[in-house]
Parts: structure tokens; C-alpha cells; sequence
């Protein structure tokens, strides 16, 4: 018994059933009122007995009804129910899981694995009605539009009165205006596809990882047609050097209509075979992939013209060879079924190609800042660790536009000592204020800071500054010197998988900080300044050239006051010409030189005292003789000469470091 005759014998039963009622109660003068109403409930209870006979669910309790919404796997509703009954009626279509549908008498509001393959049951009867409209091509689980077009033909088509019937549970009052033309009903109108044009696609080239689409098309629709399968076809058309198998590409292809992903098909499940070129620029084996995207159920009206798009997701990775290669993608054909049942096939042929482009990896730009802290003496105790000093910043700038992590730094802190921890007990890492890291070199310096998670945004800048606590000088000399270098970011990874290997700039040139003197008390040296003037003075009626070098530099007194002459000789200095120094007694005789002192208190003996944590400017001024040399002339300076005592004999020194930074520029003196 098909399932519009169970619809039918049902009905018929309750129809009979409720005529013997009325004979039975005809003579109602006879009966009692109690009498009367027992033999209805009698007869009642009968009419539920017939429904329930033989295991089945009476379409009475189902039909007239219509169903408004496709439905598929997983989705819930009174509307399932019903469909669930429908089915129910015949058993040949019963859904045959207790529990999850339930046979009759057993159904729910859960569209199950049971309720889709009773619906394809209920698809495969009707599959071979070539005589009816309404005949179904595709034997799938899904609920679609022809499908309900075809149980709702069957169920007397009537609305039902109460609405809120059709909807699920979860959806609100309106949910069925928010429908698409792909989920609507197909009509009854005969139709076609009046033409299929090619279109830009949104991408040319994919990116490792990227999904997107690389075939478009538009289809024109005229009358009522619902599009069921297309037939796509795709091949790799370099294959010189570049892997032709699909796996070492693509993760999936996907079809797409007017932005919305309507069909996918894993890797694993494209069709690889010899389809003798339907790929008509594909290579000369002519050896495809065939992607077949069927039971879509797309239903559009007359003047419709959706657009489709063929995409793939590519691997997160490509091997370098494979990056070289093109493919391009074919609509070979597209199969739909009017509102009239008829079934037909649009073969126009669109092809487009497409390659790949490695996905971006980040850059990055290590160097040391502008705001790096320059050379000075750095007051420490005797005894005891110092509080944290800032003695070196650098930049990480990321320069491509990827962002970045930077997990492992590596690098050395050097020292006047060759056994590093005996004046530096630990470095610590801060970005933006907040410490990321910290370590304790060891005996040779290394620093290897790990787990640092600095976050570099793309095409941005982090500054990480370094902080080093010192040890007491009771561990080493007084006046040792310490500075810190970067070597090399040992662990990395950006946004797109990449690790440090394929980062550049992740191992840059090695670069320092400036060298800071170690004391707890002496005095530290910090230059400010140097200038060089040329000059050019007349003797013998021959004009003379002559240089003019200006020293200024800060001098701090650190754990003692400390005391100097305002005397040009407590200022080591050389003049070198051509690179070679002058001697002591051709510079005598050949330069001048005053000291400046400013800041300093008076003192008994010595001209100036420099009091403790105090800093004054000395300014030293060097003026070469006419009769020095000509060539190329600079001076630098040595050290300075101060006293621990108010005696006037300045016994102490401190040597000037780095002598670079005490060394002038050149003048070329004639």
C-alpha cells in the first residue's frame, strides 16, 4: 500500500466509524443522554483502535497538512513530527529506529539518521514516477524542496489552521520569511537555465591556508527550476616540476551561491580518473579530478540569475615546487528539474585558472633604540647587590605584516672580569613596563631568556629595555666595566605558522649597549660634548691654520668627596696628527690648554671639591700651535687626575672609556 492509499483507508475507517455513531444515536428518543454519549465514546475509542492496527499512524492524524521548510539532520520541530508520521503511514516508508525516530506511535520532534532514511525511502518510491510532475530524481536524506513538494501533493494540501505548528521549538513567529530561495518550494511552471556566464572570481591566486573561490559564474534562470548536481572539473596544468596529485594541494573544494556555502567535498573524495579533456587547457594527459556537487535542491524562480563559485582551502603548507604550480577549474555541466518534472542538463563550459602564492611570513627589525641609555659610571655598594639599572634598549619592529611572538632571546653580558658573575648577579627583560623575563648569566655571560612572550603586532615596534643588578665591589675592582649585547631571537613563530628559521631578522648582526664603569666611590666620567673649530692666524705674512678642541664632560663623586685643581695638567690628553701622537715635548711647545671647573664648592688647599653624589663640568679647551705639523689633527682624551684629600696632589686617576667616545673629530690643518 503506497502511501497516499494508507492516507485514504484510514481516512475512509474514521469517515465509516463516525456514520455508525450517528445510525447507532439516530433514535435518540430511545437513548438517554448517558446512554448516547457512552456509545460516542464507545465508538471513539474505537476509531483509535483502527488507527494503532497492524503498527501503523493514520495520515488522519497527519493530513490535510503542509509542510513549509526543508528539513535535514539535526533539526527539531512539531513539523518533524509530522513528517515523521507520514512516513509512518506506509510501511514501506516507516522510520524503523525505536528511539531515535520511533515506528508508529513513536515519533518525535528530532529529525534523526532514521527520520533521513525514511525520507529517502519515501524519495526512491517516487524516483521512477516519470508520469507524475512531481516525479523525484535524487534519493538523498534531506527533506528538500521537491521532496515537500511531493508529500505535500500527497497529503491533501490544505493548511493547517494553527501556524505555530510549523515551526520549531527554537525558531521565532517569522523564521520562514527569513528563508532563501534555495529552501522554497519548487513551482509548478516548466522551466530552464536560459544562459551561464563567467564572471570574476574573488581570487586569482590562494594563499597557504587561504579558502577562497577561483571559478564564478552566473546562471539565468527562466520559469521554475531547481538545480540538483554540477559537474566540476579540475587540473593541475604545470606538472614539470610541480606535484599533479590534488592531496599535496587542497584540503577541500566547496561550492558557493550568492556568498553562502551551499556543498563541500573533502580532498579525499575527489573523482581522479581519465575524463579525456574536459579541462580544455589542462595538461596533455587530460587526467582530471572530476568533483560531482549533487543533491543541492537550489530552487529559483523566473529572472533569478545567482551567482555560484567554485573554491578550494588549501593547505597550510606547500612544498616549494608545488607553489610553482597553475590549475585550472571547469564547469562541465549543470543538471536541474523544472516545475513540470521535466529533467534536463546545461552543458556550457566555464574555466578559469589559478595558482599559489606563499603565505606571508613576518619580518623583523632588531636594533638597538635611540633611548638606549649612553655610557656613564653606575654608582654600586661595596657588600651588597644593586637596585635594577637600565643599561641597554632595544627594538623589535615586525616589517611585513604578520604578527609575531617572540618566546627565547639569547644573548651575553660582558664585563672587565672574564668570570661575568662575579660582577653581574642577573638581567632582567621589561616590555612596555611590565617584566617578561629573567636569568643569571653564567661564567662566560650567556643569557638565554626563554617563554617571553612578547606579542609584535604587525608592521608595529615593541621596545624591551634591559636592567642589570650588579654585585658589590667587594667581588671585583673598582672602576670594572660592563655592558650588555644581543645575539639573536632563539624562538619565534608568527600569525601563519612560521617559526624563527623562516623569519628574517631574527638573527641580526650582533649589537651592544654603551660600557658602563662599575664604582662605589671614585669619580665617574660622562661626556657631553666635543667641538672642533678651524682657525687661521696671520705670521710672517703667511697665513697659518690652527685647530681648536673643546672637551665638556660631567664628573660625579661617588661614596667619598673627592678634590681637584682647576689646572689643564690634571687632564691626560694626546694630539695626534696623521694618527701618530705628538711627543710630550713637541706638544708643549706646540699647543695650549685651559681647564674649566663649574659646580664644584671651594675647598682649604685645592682649588675645588667635588662633594659625594655631587656632579660637576669640566671643560677642557685645546689650541694647537701654528708651528705644529700639517696633516690630519684630533685629540683625545686620557684620563683626569683627582685627589682623595685637600692637599692639592692629586694621587687618584680615572681613565677615560671608551676612548672613542673621548676622541675628537679631525681637522685638516695645513
Amino acid at each position: 500500500m503506497t502511501i497516499a492509499n494508507s492516507v485514504v483507508a484510514k481516512l475512509t475507517v474514521a469517515f465509516v466509524a463516525i456514520a455508525m455513531m450517528f445510525i447507532a444515536v439516530a433514535p435518540a428518543q430511545a437513548m438517554t443522554d448517558a446512554e448516547r454519549n457512552a456509545k460516542i465514546d464507545a465508538l471513539l475509542a474505537e476509531i483509535e483502535a483502527l488507527k494503532a492496527e497492524g503498527g501503523e499512524t493514520s495520515s488522519a492524524d497527519v493530513c490535510p497538512y503542509t509542510w513549509t521548510r526543508s528539513l535535514n539532520s539535526g533539526d527539531t520541530g512539531s513539523d518533524v513530527m509530522k513528517l515523521q508520521a507520514f512516513l509512518n503511514a506506509d510501511a514501506a516508508t516507516a522510520v524503523a529506529a525505536a528511539g531515535s525516530a520511533g515506528s508508529a506511535g513513536m515519533e518525535t520532534e528530532y529529525y534523526g539518521p532514521a527520520t533521513g532514511a525514511a525520507v529517502a525511502k519515501f524519495q526512491e518510491m517516487y524516483r521512477t514516477d516519470i508520469l507524475d510532475p512531481l516525479n523525484l530524481v535524487n534519493s538523498t536524506t534531506f527533506f528538500g524542496p521537491s521532496t515537500m513538494a511531493k508529500a505535500n501533493a500527497l497529503c491533501a494540501s490544505a493548511p493547517v489552521a494553527d501556524d505555530s505548528d510549523d515551526s520549531s521549538d527554537d525558531s521565532s513567529d517569522d523564521s520562514s520569511d527569513d528563508s532563501s530561495d534555495d529552501s522554497s518550494a519548487l513551482g509548478n511552471d516548466e522551466g530552464s537555465i536560459e544562459s551561464v556566464d563567467e564572471v570574476s572570481a574573488d581570487e586569482s591566486n590562494l594563499d597557504e591556508g587561504q579558502e577562497g573561490g577561483v571559478l564564478a559564474f552566473t546562471v539565468e534562470i527562466e520559469g521554475d527550476v531547481e538545480i540538483n548536481r554540477m559537474d566540476v572539473f579540475a587540473e593541475v596544468t604545470d606538472s614539470t616540476t610541480a606535484s599533479d596529485d590534488a592531496d599535496d594541494y587542497f584540503v577541500e573544494a566547496s561550492l558557493w551561491v550568492d556568498g553562502d556555502k551551499v556543498a563541500t567535498i573533502d580532498v579525499d573524495d575527489f573523482d581522479d580518473d581519465d575524463y579525456t579533456g574536459n579541462v580544455t587547457n589542462g595538461a596533455t594527459t587530460d587526467d582530471e579530478y572530476r568533483l560531482r556537487f549533487s543533491g543541492l535542491d537550489l530552487v529559483f524562480e523566473d529572472g533569478d540569475e545567482p551567482e555560484f563559485q567554485v573554491a578550494f582551502e588549501v593547505r597550510s603548507s606547500l612544498d616549494s615546487l608545488d607553489l610553482a604550480g597553475n590549475w585550472t577549474v571547469a564547469l562541465a555541466s549543470i543538471r536541474y528539474v523544472d516545475g513540470e518534472g521535466f529533467t534536463d542538463s546545461d552543458t556550457t563550459v566555464v574555466e578559469d585558472s589559478f595558482g599559489f602564492s606563499a603565505e606571508e611570513t613576518a619580518e623583523l627589525d632588531i636594533t638597538k633604540s635611540s633611548d638606549s641609555p649612553d655610557a656613564t659610571t653606575v654608582e654600586v655598594d661595596t657588600d651588597d647587590t644593586s637596585s635594577e639599572i637600565d643599561i641597554f634598549v632595544f627594538e623589535i619592529e615586525e616589517e611585513n605584516g604578520v604578527d609575531a611572538t617572540i618566546e627565547d632571546i639569547d644573548m651575553t653580558a660582558s664585563t672587565t672580569n672574564t668570570d661575568v658573575t662575579t660582577t653581574i648577579d642577573e638581567v632582567i627583560l621589561y616590555v612596555d613596563g611590565e617584566e617578561v623575563g629573567s636569568e643569571s648569566p653564567d661564567a662566560a655571560g650567556a643569557l638565554s631568556f626563554e617563554n617571553l612572550g612578547i606579542e609584535v603586532d604587525a608592521d608595529e615596534t615593541v621596545e624591551v629595555t634591559a636592567m642589570v643588578v650588579f654585585n658589590g665591589t667587594d667581588d671585583y675592582a673598582e672602576g670594572d666595566e660592563a655592558f650588555l649585547t644581543f645575539n639573536a631571537v632563539s624562538d619565534a613563530s608568527d600569525a601563519n605558522g612560521n617559526d624563527e628559521g623562516d623569519i628574517a631578522g631574527s638573527n641580526p648582526t650582533d649589537f651592544s649597549s654603551d660600557v658602563f664603569t662599575l664604582r662605589s666611590e671614585g669619580l665617574g666620567l660622562d661626556i657631553s660634548s666635543i667641538d672642533e673649530v678651524e682657525g687661521t692666524k696671520t705670521i710672517s705674512n703667511s697665513d697659518v691654520e690652527y685647530g681648536t678642541f673643546t672637551f665638556e664632560f660631567d664628573v660625579t663623586a661617588f661614596g667619598e668627596d673627592f678634590y681637584m685643581d682647576e689646572d689643564e695638567a690634571n687632564i691626560d690628553y694626546d694630539v695626534l696628527v696623521d694618527g701618530t701622537a705628538v711627543s710630550a715635548g713637541v706638544l708643549s711647545a706646540s699647543t695650549s690648554a685651559s681647564l674649566d671647573i663649574s659646580g664644584a664648592d671651594d675647598a682649604g688647599v685645592a682649588d675645588y671639591k667635588i662633594s659625594k653624589g655631587d656632579t660637576v663640568t669640566l671643560t677642557l679647551t685645546v689650541e694647537t700651535a701654528t708651528d705644529l705639523a700639517a696633516g690630519t689633527t684630533k685629540v683625545v682624551v686620557n684620563s683626569v687626575a683627582y685627589s682623595a684629600a685637600d692637599d692639592a696632589t692629586e694621587e687618584l686617576t680615572e681613565t677615560a672609556t671608551p676612548a672613542t667616545d673621548w676622541t675628537s673629530s679631525s681637522l685638516i690643518l695645513n
